[in-house]
Order: C-alpha cells, then sequence, then structure tokens
C-alpha cells in the first residue's frame, strides 16, 4: 500500500492517490460476486443516522473461604455488573463498505461508541470502542456457616439490589474479523453498511475471528466494601481471542426487502486475564468527627497475570433491510458472550444491542 502511494503521488499528487485508491476500492467491490444475488449501487456513498439501544452484563462470581486457624466458613458473591438498557444516536458514513461511525448516549449517562469497518465481497473486519459508568449491582449471596448452632444462620441464600456510591468504570474493545466462502453469492454488506443489495437469497459457511479487551476499575475507597467482596480486587483486564466456524443467510422475500440470521459458535484460543488487588488502611474511629466519611485508604498490594482454560463463546445476529431507491432502512441485532476465570473470581460477559439505521446513498 505505502509503494501503491509513492506511485500514485508521483502520477498525479494527493487527488491522484484519492482517485486510484476510489478505484481500487471500486473494483474490489464488484469483483468475483455473481450480479444476479447481489448488485453493487452506482452511488458510492453512503451516509446513516443510527440509534442504538444496548445492554452489557458482567457476571462475576467470587468465592471466599476461610483461610487455616479460622472459624470455617464458605461464602460465594455473585454480583451481576449492568449498563441497564442503554439509548445512544450518532452517525455513520462510508464508501463502498469503509466507514466511520460515531454514537453517544442520551440522557445522564456517560456512554460513547466509536465504530470503524471495512468490507469487501468475501471479507471484513469491524473495530469498536466503547466507554461507559455504572454503578447499579444485582448481588446474589450463599454462605455456608456449619459451626452455627441456630439453623437459620447456618445457610444463607439472598439476593439484593446494590447501587455503589462511586460507579464502575468499563472500557471495552471489540475487534472482528470474517471471511465468507461463498462471498459470490452471499453477502454481509448488504446488512452491516448497504454499499451492496442481496437480491436472491443466498447463505454461506463463515470463518471469523474476534478479538475482545476490557477493562474494569473501582478501586475507590467509597468501593471498598464491594472490593473486599471481589477478594480485594480492585481493578481488572480482560483479552480474549476466538475463532469459529459458522453459517449465515440472507433471505429475500420480495423486492427491496432483506433479512438476515448469522450464528457463529467460537472457542476462545487466547485468554486471559489481569487483577491488581489492594490493601485497606481503615482511619481510627476515634480521631474521627461525626461528620467524617468512614472510608479506608486504599493501598496497592499486588498485580496477578493469569491464563484462563479454553471457553465458549459466541455470536449470533438477525439484520431487517428495506431499500427504496438511494433511501434505506437497517435493523440489526447482535449478542456476544464472553468468558473468563482468575483464581477465585470468574467473569462472564453478555452483551447486546439494537442498531436502528436511517441512510441515503450518493
Amino acid at each position: 500500500m505505502f509503494s501503491f502511494c509513492l506511485f500514485a503521488m508521483a502520477d498525479g499528487g494527493v487527488v491522484g492517490v484519492l482517485k486510484k485508491i476510489g478505484g481500487y476500492i471500486d473494483r474490489s467491490a464488484k469483483s468475483g460476486i455473481d450480479s444476479t444475488y447481489i448488485i453493487v449501487p452506482k452511488e458510492p456513498w453512503q451516509v446513516m443516522l443510527k440509534t442504538n439501544v444496548n445492554q452489557t452484563t458482567y457476571y462475576l462470581n467470587s468465592h471466599m473461604t476461610n483461610e487455616p486457624g479460622e472459624e470455617e466458613y464458605d461464602m460465594n458473591w455473585k454480583p451481576q455488573l449492568t449498563t441497564g438498557v442503554r439509548v445512544s444516536s450518532g452517525f455513520w458514513v462510508g464508501y463502498r463498505g469503509y466507514g466511520l461511525g460515531y454514537q453517544k448516549s442520551i440522557g445522564k449517562h456517560d456512554d460513547i461508541n466509536f465504530m470503524f469497518s471495512t468490507c469487501g465481497s468475501k471479507y471484513g473486519f469491524r473495530v469498536h470502542l466503547r466507554h461507559y459508568d455504572t454503578s447499579k449491582i444485582l448481588m446474589d449471596l450463599s454462605a455456608n456457616f456449619p459451626n452455627v448452632e441456630d439453623p437459620k444462620y447456618r445457610h444463607i441464600e439472598e439476593e439484593m439490589d446494590w447501587e455503589l456510591e462511586s460507579p464502575i468504570t468499563v472500557r471495552t474493545f471489540f475487534f472482528e474479523g470474517y471471511y465468507l466462502f461463498n462471498g459470490k453469492h452471499y453477502s454481509n454488506t448488504a446488512v452491516f453498511d448497504q454499499s451492496t443489495q442481496q437480491i436472491k437469497s443466498a447463505g454461506s459457511v463463515m470463518l471469523g475471528f474476534t478479538w475482545f479487551r476490557s477493562a474494569l476499575e473501582y478501586a475507590n475507597n467509597k468501593s471498598f466494601d464491594f472490593i473486599n467482596f471481589m477478594n480485594n480486587v480492585g481493578r481488572s483486564k480482560q483479552w480474549q481471542y476466538s475463532m469459529g466456524v459458522g453459517y449465515a443467510y440472507n433471505w429475500v422475500p420480495q423486492r427491496n426487502w432483506l433479512l438476515s440470521i448469522q450464528a457463529m459458535p467460537m472457542l476462545a484460543l487466547i485468554n486471559g486475564i489481569r487483577s491488581w488487588t489492594y490493601k485497606m488502611e481503615f482511619p481510627d474511629i476515634e480521631t474521627l468527627d461525626e461528620n467524617d466519611d468512614y472510608y479506608p485508604t486504599l493501598i496497592p498490594d499486588k498485580k496477578e497475570t493469569r491464563r484462563s482454560k479454553l471457553m465458549p463463546s459466541g455470536m449470533a445476529r438477525v439484520g431487517v433491510v428495506y431499500n427504496n431507491k438511494r433511501i434505506f432502512v437497517n435493523v440489526m441485532g447482535q449478542f456476544n458472550t464472553y468468558g473468563y476465570k482468575n483464581g477465585e473470581n470468574s467473569v462472564r460477559l453478555v452483551d447486546w444491542f439494537v442498531n436502528t439505521s436511517l441512510g441515503y446513498r450518493f
């Protein structure tokens, strides 16, 4: 690509570079497809107004038991960190499947999405960055105290809603790619960005991969009780590389309409988690005034990196598209799940979103 750009600049400057790259993309968009199944609109640009409804839930599991010499006990904490259902809006601009998008949450929530995508007739890549805060937690507690005489308190199971004083910051990075074995007849761009149109029903086996990274941070002294429940972990990073084989089908019930269904079970080949633990130093009660907050000082303790075993993950997607000359409407929903294990703590992330787009070609 570097040599190509140098040659083009020598031949016609920056404008020459852009024209040659545009010509290359135009040829690639039409290469290797059957026009009786897929058509490429003559208008190369697409601009969309997008609305996104999404929810992300972290299912955590923390196990705590007694140290040698302590009274016997066994407790399982199962917090669910959920964003609730968030709504964001923004835009996407693309040229024959190469595009950029940005969305910002509606309301008081801190929720930002940034997207980049590139698609060809047989391949595609997408990058999705997201940043949000959440403070709502649904907590499941299961505890056994075998030495307690009263049966009422020997085994405890409780579910509670909890809202942290200081929110948990979550950042995610999602990079996915796919290869279509039947790119001649089946088009993913007809679903993702409408840079092509599927005019006859077809399906394809897909080979796909995902690289996913996320970061949780709640190392705030106001969250000391939650840190304690999580075995003193106040910050963690997770990463996962998964591969899988799935199937996608585009059904064209009538002209201008498209229904797409995709599913891909995957296996995490690289699965790691890094955690930071903290010690807590509580203030002396006798030195506190009645208006002082009784929060500890967090002292960084250890940083640990663990590799989790092979774990299943997966992706499912459903989309509906309507085209009317240059105007198109698209509704697409996607579901993803990932899993990690970090010593006595485990994490399962479930993420879903529904995107609605109104677009125009020019």
